[in-house]
């Protein structure tokens, strides 16, 4: 892989690990959940890793689709987007008054 392929991976990733990590901590904050930062984390790298190869194929198919770049994004991010509900779910508890 070209050093321009490895920085494309590393902003790729970037861009999924953001979006998971967002999505968790707007998830908590709507149901009125906290989690711990280190069991949060590790239900991130978690549900990421079970998200990423449905997110790769998708991806692929939608640009076989010959879809927009834009759409194929969307795609792409949706699946984290996924992961970091789900790792919300899996982390949270109810907030102490």
């Amino acid at each position: 892989m070209t050093t321009s392929e490895n920085r494309n991976v590393d902003q790729i990733a970037e861009i999924a690990a953001e979006a998971a990590i967002l999505t968790a901590i707007q998830h908590l904050k709507a149901h009125h959940l906290d989690a711990d930062p280190t069991a949060l984390r590790d239900c991130l790298r978690n549900w990421v890793a079970i998200k990423l190869p449905e997110a790769l194929k998708d991806a692929k198919e939608a640009t076989e689709a010959h879809m927009s770049e834009q759409f194929v994004h969307q795609i792409f991010l949706a699946s984290f987007i996924l992961a970091g509900i789900e790792a919300a779910k899996e982390s949270g508890f109810p907030r102490q008054p």
